[in-house]
């Protein structure tokens, strides 16, 4: 199992027009193709970009040392459904429709549901328990400008091998960007953290962007 935990996490250039990004969502995520984020993970850096908007799904790639090392499907960019990496492929089947009424994001929203996660590189599937709250706002500040964040809480218990496992997971959401932009993940006593520190949109970029090198070992989902 990679030492980073699953991501986690992400983003058709859609705007919101004359209304507050941090109030409303539209019925697609707003997420646009081609959006960059440069990431610290434990001093480490990762770079990823949102490649694609399939209905509520946003897609984006991590890469590292040139590579691109993972890649994950994300609802409305805040709750992950797929993800792939190499001899690793999961996605989630669940009822979209208790995950949707959490949009509009307001504090004080919460919604709780139940599915099944399949891991498609072994054949194997497991059943999973989730709830998730809305449970503040904040600014955050980046080197590209100052972000308004929605803060919620995810918790996850799965049930698998004969035991049940419990991850909880507070993510800083950017409804605008569709786009997590800090998580802190507990899970089997070990805790992970990562934070965006420059947001980089297709009309702001001047070229390639550097892709941090990493260690081999270090991968994020």
């Amino acid at each position: 199992m990679p030492m980073i935990p699953r991501l986690f996490a992400v983003l058709s250039a859609l705007v919101l027009a004359a209304c507050d990004p941090i109030a409303q969502v539209p019925a697609s995520p707003p997420a646009v193709v081609g959006t960059r984020a440069v990431m610290q993970y434990h001093r480490q850096e990762l770079y990823s970009e949102i490649t694609g908007v399939t209905g509520k799904v946003v897609t984006t790639e991590v890469f590292y040392q040139g590579r691109q090392v993972a890649e994950f499907g994300a609802y409305r960019g805040l709750y992950i459904v797929n993800r792939r990496e190499p001899n690793f492929q999961v996605e989630l089947d669940f009822d979209e429709s208790a995950l949707e009424a959490l949009f509009p994001l307001q504090v004080g929203k919460e919604v709780s549901f139940s599915g099944n996660t399949k891991r498609l590189d072994r054949g194997t599937s497991y059943n999973f328990w989730s709830n998730v709250q809305v449970v503040g706002e904040k600014t955050m500040k980046l080197a590209s400008g100052d972000r308004q964040v929605f803060v919620v809480d995810i918790l996850t218990e799965t049930e698998g091998d004969g035991r049940t496992m419990r991850k909880t997971q507070t993510v800083y959401f950017d409804p605008e960007l569709s786009m997590i932009l800090k998580s802190v993940l507990h899970e089997d006593g070990y805790k992970n953290y990562w934070f965006v520190v420059k947001v980089e949109k297709p009309s702001e970029g001047k070229g390639q962007a550097t892709q941090p090198q990493l260690r081999s070992s270090t991968v994020i989902i």
